[in-house]
């Protein structure tokens, strides 16, 4: 996925941007969402959109994981999360696209690179992380989670979302 065109790090024109607004953490710019219904939504469109692009890259048939067809089936809320306390996802750190070969971790070092220049110098807005309440499982935002935490910033706003009851 190219970072200009990733829904998580910089902030992009959508159809979704006259719902938004911007907010401050530690001295970091989020764009955003309150509502849990605009929240849901973004998270079923841009969100999805982009994991089964990546998850594609990874395995044969992406619409097939069930982290993925979970999505809909939770309510998201936005809440200040601790980055110490999330969990990363072994598949994805240790996959590689198959295309290129490149490893996860690798175009990960280079995005986060670029993002930490773009937040030091105040030129970016990034959405908030998302996640599963549950595990605490970070599913979106794997740039912003390592470059808010090498800047050694304690908590970021995250999109945290939960099964709902049956």
């Amino acid at each position: 996925m190219s970072a200009d065109s990733r829904a998580g790090n910089v902030a992009r024109r959508s159809a979704f941007d006259n719902r938004t607004t911007v907010r401050r953490l530690h001295g970091i710019e989020y764009r955003m969402f309150e509502n849990s219904d605009d929240i849901h939504d973004f998270i079923n469109t841009e969100v999805r959109r982009e994991l089964e692009t990546d998850r594609a890259s990874m395995v044969a048939n992406p619409r097939q994981d069930d982290l993925i067809n979970s999505l809909p089936k939770r309510k998201w809320k936005v809440e200040v999360v601790n980055l110490e306390e999330i969990q990363l996802n072994p598949v994805i750190l240790n996959s590689s696209d198959v295309k290129t070969g490149q490893k996860f971790v690798e175009r990960l070092r280079q995005r986060r690179i670029e993002l930490r220049k773009a937040l030091e110098v105040s030129e970016v807005a990034i959405w908030p992380i998302v996640l599963l309440r549950e595990a605490h499982l970070l599913v979106d935002g794997y740039c912003r989670h390592s470059t808010l935490k090498e800047m050694s910033i304690p908590e970021a706003y995250g999109y945290v979302g939960r099964i709902l009851d049956k």
